[in-house]
């Protein structure tokens, strides 16, 4: 990561907060966008290694802040997702068709559009890693929304890796963090922020994977 600029979209809280400090530990510039990220942005940088980072406020389901930001911040070398649905726990014969919608607009098509506007402000060399989800490879009753919303990430994904090449586009799908009721089924137990991001992390610096979905889920599939 050494003299690489690096933009995590949704980088503020969890995650992408993590993944932020290994990056700078790791000698790389951090940009952190998400839509709280430049109010938060004295709490961000007092956290360890992220001193220095830059922060900016981006509504992802608006074009126009997309290409706002993008013109502020110049070429980059990973354009990082970490992005968050709004939890939608519903049977599907139930479900409010505006919450749905409202959950794809920020999953998938926040990352779609930015992918497809940031593209060529990605250096050579560079990649881009969206953020899925197990539920889109193993679905539970009252997730359809989350589950059919991570498949069509891993989707774009490959398709994403065929035409913006030779930029690298992968995809990590995080297990679960919180579920408790499922803590003790789980072979390694529920995730860690820290331990997801080892898997975004790995996949900026492998310059021959793409179109590669990396689950880390501590085996839940397994179970």
């Amino acid at each position: 990561m050494k003299g690489k600029k690096i933009l995590i979209v949704g980088g503020s809280t969890g995650i992408g907060l993590a993944l932020a400090k290994r990056v700078s530990e790791d000698g790389g510039e951090v940009l952190i966008a998400s839509r709280s990220a430049f109010d938060k942005q004295a709490s961000i940088r007092s956290q360890p290694y992220l001193e220095s980072c830059t922060c900016y406020s981006v509504d992802i389901t608006v074009e126009s802040e997309i290409k706002n930001l993008l013109e502020k911040i110049g070429k980059i070398d990973h354009l990082i997702f970490t992005v968050k649905s709004p939890l939608i726990v519903s049977p599907f014969l139930e479900l409010d068709l505006k919450e749905v919608r409202h959950a794809f607009d920020t999953k998938f098509w926040g990352q779609y559009s930015f992918a497809k506007l940031a593209h060529e402000y990605i250096n050579d060399g560079g990649s881009i890693v969206f953020s899925s989800g197990t539920l889109g490879k193993r679905p539970y009753n009252g997730y359809s929304t989350l589950s059919t919303i991570s498949g069509a990430v891993e989707s774009l994904g490959k398709a994403l890796a065929i035409e913006l090449a030779p930029i690298r586009v992968n995809t990590v799908s995080p297990g679960f963090k919180t579920l408790k009721e499922l803590e003790e089924k789980i072979p390694l137990g529920l995730g860690s922020d820290s331990q997801i991001s080892n898997s975004y992390l790995f996949l900026m610096n492998d310059s021959y994977i793409t179109g590669t979905t990396i689950v880390s889920d501590g085996g839940a599939m397994l179970v």
